[in-house]
């Protein structure tokens, strides 16, 4: 008789980036175990039976669903954001919540920015209600750096045009922070037309930006958080707690060239790879 599976890894979309997420935890939690089956991927409807010892939670809708409705068991959030995770927990202190957060460190996007573009020190943010509570860190982390922070506050979807104006005029490079009121399907690429008339690159937070349009993205693949998130997973199932929410810890560089070209920023094609190397060569000094 099979062993009942030690984690359940849900699933809010069974394709695309959950499930590659997924399968690169799988194979982490697998890759010292006791073997195959450890694990038992499914969309979070389609889980049941009885409780595992864990429960990672792909996507918002399936963190947010285990949570209402799952087994009262450690949960490990990824590919959401801080202020989504925070948000979904809260009032949830029943069991150990933890995440590998979709968030790039602040201190990272800064240097990436450094490496990437020298000369340019006014950085403009606009913070919107799900994303505010990072202003400090972002403050920090500028000033730290050696920059200037350009601060856009918006409330409301009917704000942002003009406060976007505001920071454009007042910064030298724009910074996309996630945030749904400011940064959306609808917005997006308005955001990214009044940056390059303004010749103001934007740097943004997944590749999808450095295809529509970004100057570069510093993000992580569904496959680095979902591997990070089997490395938790295996620390928990030797006996120790289910560790803090955590940034990614690898993560890639994506360039535009095109974008680098009409901007005339000095970036090429093959870039990518070294500001990799010289990202992690400054994280990992003391």
């Amino acid at each position: 008789m099979a062993a009942e599976p030690l984690v359940w890894v849900a699933l809010s979309d069974a394709g695309g980036a959950h499930a590659e997420a997924a399968e690169a935890a799988e194979a982490e939690i697998e890759r010292t175990g006791a073997g195959q089956g450890d694990a038992l991927i499914r969309p979070w409807r389609e889980l049941s039976g009885p409780p595992p010892r864990l429960i990672i939670a792909v996507g918002g809708q399936a963190l947010s669903g285990m949570l209402a409705s799952g087994p009262r068991v450690p949960l490990l959030a990824v590919l959401v954001p801080e202020w989504a995770f925070q948000r979904s927990v809260a009032g949830f202190n029943d069991r150990s919540n933890s995440a590998v957060l979709l968030d790039q460190p602040p201190a990272r996007q800064f240097a990436a920015l450094r490496l990437a573009l020298p000369d340019r020190r006014r950085v403009g943010v606009v913070f919107g209600p799900e994303s505010r509570w990072q202003e400090p860190a972002y403050q920090r982390a500028a000033t730290d750096a050696g920059l200037t922070l350009v601060v856009g506050r918006v409330s409301a979807p009917d704000d942002l045009a003009r406060t976007l104006q505001r920071t454009l005029d007042d910064c030298d490079v724009l910074l996309a922070v996630a945030d749904s009121v400011v940064f959306n399907n609808a917005s997006v690429q308005n955001i990214l037309t009044a940056a390059y008339r303004q010749r103001v690159p934007l740097v943004g937070f997944s590749p999808s930006y450095v295809k529509a349009g970004a100057l570069l993205a510093v993000y992580s693949s569904p496959t680095q958080v979902g591997r990070q998130a089997g490395e938790m997973a295996r620390v928990f199932l030797s006996g120790r707690p289910l560790q803090s929410p955590q940034a990614p810890h690898d993560f890639v560089v994506g360039i535009n060239a095109e974008v680098a070209r009409s901007l005339g920023v000095p970036l090429r094609p093959g870039d990518e790879a070294a500001l990799v190397q010289q990202l992690r060569a400054a994280e990992r000094k003391p």
